[in-house]
């Protein structure tokens, strides 16, 4: 059974990574106010994850050497300042400074919530508990679109500061829980409890710390796994960004919007099997298979009609988003002694690349033509593929 407290880290996940999925659709309406090149749309969203995905393993090896449960409902409150004065600025530098000012908050949030997820985790369900709290994360991906239209529709770029509010209340809220955090802490660092927790993640993995070449393998194991999540995030974020340029241009939608909300709903199923999956199956297998999938439907959800878009919208945000717990218990598996560490390299770096990737995506279509760019991101995949066929098959352990 997974614990309550894994439910509340996932509900400030949600909050935190609305801006995820708010920040898309609200692009086009700043591009049209600043007059932005699409290498400039890029850059929005490398600014935005810079700050609140690639600094991330900073805030995980602080999690890591210090008991900061506060980093929680203050990442809440900045989170939800920052994205909320972007509809506020009118020049491109401040912009990007509001952004990644509120990348910060996001960044502080996720390496320790996702340590305390691990901590309150019980028995064999690491897995289930990390895909409760990917599942929050992915569900406020997905509002976030819907919350963007329905404050866009008062008044435009001026509303946008009314996304303040969800965050200050969440934050108030983990303020008040604060005290029992920092009693869960005391509780699982206390004893032998720290050690229990270390031997049983060595053991599911396989992997010990008893020579260099085994630590050279382990390093090399996770630089594997990191690229799977940059390539995996290149594909993701790819499409988040130019969903609302691309089918306006080429297929005569008037409001893609819909289409990234369903992308990103089917995500947060994908995040409910991933984990489960993992913990039946093993992760590697799991990788595998969302990869292949992933390269079956990018095509013809980039270049069929009709209700056929819809559909295939629905499984490939499915099959993409049903690793993302998936990685990040591999990595805490992989790393048993730095959680933290572990949990920030792949929600905040890995992921973050994913605006490299925009960015450099942003470049080809400003030369080539957008087309071209959503080309490649059609075969992206093949490379994930065979990064997941060279990561190693951690042993399965059934729950007793």
């Amino acid at each position: 059974m997974v614990s309550t407290y894994a439910w509340i880290f996932s509900f400030g996940h949600a909050i935190v990574d609305i801006g995820q999925g708010f920040l898309p659709i609200i692009t086009p309406r700043l591009a049209e106010k600043m007059d932005l090149s699409f290498f400039q749309v890029g850059i929005i969203a490398f600014a935005f994850t810079f700050s609140s995905a690639l600094i991330q393993p900073i805030f995980g090896v602080l999690s890591d050497r210090f008991r900061m449960t506060w980093l929680m409902p203050a990442g809440l409150l900045i989170s939800g300042i920052g994205l909320g004065l972007t509809g506020l600025v009118n020049s491109y530098a401040l912009l990007i400074l509001v952004l990644l000012f509120g990348g910060m908050g996001v960044a502080a949030y996720h390496p320790e919530a996702s340590k305390m997820t691990h901590l309150v985790s019980r028995g064999n369900n690491a897995g289930a508990s990390m895909s409760i709290f990917s599942l929050g994360g992915n569900l406020g991906f997905a509002i976030g679109p819907v919350l963007a239209t329905f404050i866009l529709g008062f008044s435009g770029l001026n509303s946008v500061p009314g996304i303040i509010i969800p965050g200050l209340l969440a934050a108030v809220f983990f303020f008040f829980l604060m005290p029992r955090f920092k009693q869960i802490l005391h509780e699982k660092y206390s004893k032998e409890e720290k050690i229990e927790i270390t031997s049983i993640s060595k053991e599911d993995s396989g992997i010990t710390k008893t020579s260099d070449l085994q630590r050279q393998k382990q390093k090399f194991n996770v630089l594997l796994l990191i690229i799977y999540v940059t390539i995996r995030s290149w594909v993701h974020s790819g499409l988040i960004y130019f969903i609302p340029f691309y089918y306006p241009s080429f297929k005569g939608v008037a409001n893609p919007e819909y289409l990234v909300t369903i992308f990103l709903f089917a995500g947060v199923f994908g995040t409910l099997i991933g984990g489960p999956l993992a913990d039946r199956f093993g992760e590697r297998r799991v990788l595998l298979i969302s990869m292949i999938i992933s390269l079956l439907t990018v095509y013809p959800f980039v270049y069929m009609n009709g209700h056929w878009i819809t559909i295939f919208a629905f499984i490939l945000g499915t099959s993409l988003i049903s690793t993302f717990p998936v990685t990040v218990v591999f990595a805490q598996k992989l790393m048993p002694d730095n959680i933290g560490l572990a949990s920030g390299l792949i929600l905040g770096f890995a992921l973050g690349m994913g605006s490299v990737g925009v960015s450099l995506l942003g470049i080809v279509a400003d030369i080539a033509g957008l087309h071209l760019a959503m080309n490649i991101i059609c075969f992206i995949p093949i490379i994930g593929i065979a990064l997941s066929l060279t990561l190693p098959e951690l042993k399965v352990k059934k729950a007793k």
